[in-house]
């Protein structure tokens, strides 16, 4: 085992360690309804450069562009909740058969250090499945997979996969609130206690099976939240610039 190898799984268990210390003062992810992240306050303006291109037949007067911005809540395993600021861009409207069609645009999540954890870091990353329509209490689902960051991590390091993402369901707090009518912006505020997480995997195969001890993953349906407070605003693709 060469010297750099060692020393990326001594960082790996020190992490693990880390988190396995923690866990024993901090109490079970487990909730009815998890608690809000802060409010991100509302966007003094959106960046719509993500909106997707449209399929074909599709009329861009009809097509509207939507562009959130947020703040996340994120609990899984023995991980303690870390806060995450996201943008997530998607278009939706009718398509030529009479159905509502969607395009996801892109999804933009910052990477924020884990509380208590020195030297983890974690960062959301869209893991290729969104659906933003809603069904009936459902608001909106997107897998993602979660980049984890320490000392001599890899670049393919992290909690999930697109295979095997962490399936977001989103149910909303209460109704939506008309913030503002031009632009309009739209408060929006949903969450999730129903989740599975999966393991760790890409770290290497030791440092994969010491993380998933120190984080208790996999971490079966029931023991992680999800939670967000964000603001949405739209346009038609007739607006956008050069989308006409």
């Amino acid at each position: 085992m060469t010297r750099t190898k060692s020393l990326t799984i001594a960082l790996a268990a020190t992490v693990a360690a880390g988190v396995l210390t923690l866990a024993t003062a901090t109490a079970s992810n487990a909730a009815a309804l998890p608690p809000k992240p802060s409010d991100p306050g509302i966007p003094t303006s959106f960046d719509y450069r993500d909106c997707p291109q449209l399929p074909s037949g599709a009329d861009p007067a009809a097509w509207r562009c939507e562009v959130m911005v947020a703040n996340i809540r994120l609990a899984t395993g023995r991980i303690p909740a870390v806060e995450v600021p996201l943008t997530v861009t998607h278009s939706e409207g009718p398509l030529p058969d009479g159905t509502t069609g969607q395009v996801f645009g892109a999804m933009h999540a910052r990477s924020v250090a884990v509380p208590g954890i020195p030297g983890l870091r974690i960062q959301p990353e869209y893991a290729g499945h969104a659906d933003f329509i809603g069904n009936g209490t459902i608001r909106g689902s997107i897998d993602i997979k979660l980049r984890l960051q320490y000392p001599g991590s890899r670049r393919t390091c992290a909690i999930g996969s697109d295979r095997a993402p962490l399936t977001v369901n989103s149910t909303a707090y209460g109704p939506t609130q008309w913030v503002s009518q031009q632009p309009p912006i739209i408060k929006g505020e949903m969450y999730d206690s129903t989740f599975a997480v999966p393991g760790v995997n890409g770290c290497g195969p030791i440092v994969d099976r010491l993380l998933d001890r120190g984080f208790a993953l996999p971490s079966p349906a029931g023991r992680n939240q999800f939670s967000l407070v964000g603001y949405y605003s739209f346009r038609t693709h007739a607006e956008l610039t050069g989308q006409a």
